[in-house]
């Protein structure tokens, strides 16, 4: 037996707002726009480089259908799209003001973020880790040394953190500032390898926040057990 899922059926309200979109801010490609009569058309979008499933654009005709636009799964997420960089992809939500329900983390599977399209679908956005591959990671206890900077601090930590997933070999890098103590930061990163955390050890941007002498490192591990 061989099968295989060609399309996934999506509620819109408007085929030309929905072609918009998602050709214009995702990126796909508009695969068929076929009239089947005055109101009704055979709509397929893919996304760029997809061999497998397409999305169709249904418009709703009737006041159940016009109810499941935007919640066709109860509140969860609908769609999941998996690409070959995260980072690029991200940012294109970002540019294109794409809400972002789930802050980009890193997941067993890989690196995952949670975006809401026009109609409310909630989609994943996922870079999967190849199964081959192990990767690396760093956490790292900070304490602020002065109450005074706890601001400046974290605006420091900040661009650090813009700069670092810049890095070729970066996959993420979370900040978290205790609620009980706000001198306390726990950083937690991912490299693909070993030798791309250290490479970022010896980054300017790295050396340039170390010498602002703004924290203190209370404790730490590195692992690729993870």
């Amino acid at each position: 037996m061989k099968q295989n899922l060609t399309h996934v059926a999506i509620v819109v309200d408007d085929y030309d707002k929905a072609i918009e979109f998602y050709t214009h801010k995702l990126h796909f490609s508009l695969t068929e726009d076929t009239a089947l009569s005055e109101t009704k058309r055979w709509v397929v979008v893919t996304p760029k480089g997809a061999y497998g499933c397409s999305l169709l654009l249904a418009k709703a005709v009737n006041e159940e259908q016009i109810s499941r636009i935007g919640n066709q799964t109860g509140g969860r997420v609908f769609l999941f799209l998996h690409t070959d960089n995260f980072k690029r992809d991200y940012q294109n939500l970002l540019n294109n003001q794409i809400k972002i329900v789930r802050e980009p983390s890193m997941e067993t599977y890989g690196t995952v973020a949670v975006f809401e399209d026009i109609f409310g679908n909630l989609w994943d956005l996922i870079e999967p880790i190849p199964k081959n591959e192990t990767l690396y990671h760093s956490t790292r206890t900070l304490r602020i040394k002065k109450s005074e900077n706890i601001s400046l601090a974290k605006s420091e930590l900040k661009k650090l953190r813009e700069l670092t997933i810049l890095e070729k070999g970066n996959i993420t890098f979370e900040i978290h500032q205790s609620v009980d103590d706000p001198t306390l930061i726990i950083i937690r990163e991912s490299f693909v390898c070993e030798q791309a955390f250290k490479d970022h050890l010896k980054s300017q941007h790295l050396l340039d926040f170390i010498n602002l002498d703004l924290v203190e490192v209370e404790n730490g591990y590195v692992t690729n057990r993870i």
